[in-house]
């Protein structure tokens, strides 16, 4: 099983689709301009970074009904971004959940503002992984910035949910390696499929899902690391990158992806059963 396959690594985008056609609940804006923003979203809020090549990236947020301060959610896409068909169908189903639990989602793009339109998943090799996962990991925090700024929204219960390169950059993002010094803490990261890079040690509670069948982010990589505190892995029998993608049944950049539904259902309980312990 290759580290590094030849085409770059991992998985195309989990996310969703226009989900401002399908739910109706309010949005912030940030002050700025509107950066570009692929999924089709309207509800576009700029995400201010330190990076020279652009001044912003993009996000889309959903509120539940109600008075907060909510608890919140910052989605990471995997490296395609926010298009795919099938990343966009679970996105919608994710946000959905998330709004009936009582828990905002800021979805976010950081690939279309810097007109990396297909994303990333043939540019991440061993020579770039960590200068792209180091930009991955300010962007997280760009987006804790955003969310912490809002008098509707718990800076004490915001939660990072990420996948596969979403999930990395999550990683990054918490690691007690990162030197950068926040005034809010995570509360906990839900990452599905990451690569467990070498070193991996994460300074909040942090649940990894991931199949032993993966062929793009190998599972013995997290399993090496699993005794870390903080840390819990959960690994499915006979699943794929990319389980909880659906309609998923076939090949992406020469990697098995197969969609499982029993799976699937298994890890939303287990992210739910995390979030809630975490909430406190």
């Amino acid at each position: 099983m290759r580290l590094w396959p030849s085409t770059a690594f991992p998985l195309r985008a989990v996310t969703a689709c226009a989900v401002g056609a399908y739910l109706s609940v309010p949005f912030a804006h940030a002050d700025g301009p509107t950066p570009p923003m692929s999924g089709g979203y309207t509800n576009v809020i700029a995400i201010p970074v330190s990076d020279p090549a652009v001044v912003s990236i993009a996000g889309a947020l959903f509120k539940p009904s109600g008075e907060g301060p909510f608890p919140a959610v910052i989605y990471m896409s995997g490296c395609a971004g926010l298009g795919p068909r099938g990343e966009r169908a679970l996105q919608k189903t994710v946000i959905a959940h998330l709004l009936a639990k009582g828990v905002a989602t800021l979805i976010v793009d950081p690939f279309t503002p810097r007109n990396e339109v297909a994303g990333v998943c043939t540019t991440v090799n061993p020579t770039t992984f960590h200068e792209l996962a180091r930009r991955g990991g300010s962007d997280v925090w760009a987006a804790v910035n955003v969310l912490k700024a809002m008098a509707d929204i718990d800076p004490n219960r915001i939660f990072l949910q990420g996948y596969s390169w979403g999930a990395v950059s999550s990683l990054f993002a918490v690691d007690t390696k990162n030197p950068v010094k926040h005034h809010t803490k995570i509360a906990g990261v839900i990452a599905y499929y990451p690569r467990c890079y070498e070193g991996v040690d994460p300074s909040v509670p942090t649940l990894v899902m991931i199949g032993d069948q993966d062929d793009w982010t190998p599972v013995r990589a997290c399993q090496a690391v699993a005794g870390k505190p903080n840390l819990e892995v959960v690994v499915y029998p006979n699943q794929t990158h990319g389980f909880v993608l659906p309609g998923e049944d076939g090949y992406f950049l020469g990697h098995h992806m197969v969609y499982d539904e029993k799976a699937t259902r298994d890890a939303e309980q287990r992210a739910d059963g995390f979030m809630a312990a975490h909430m406190k």
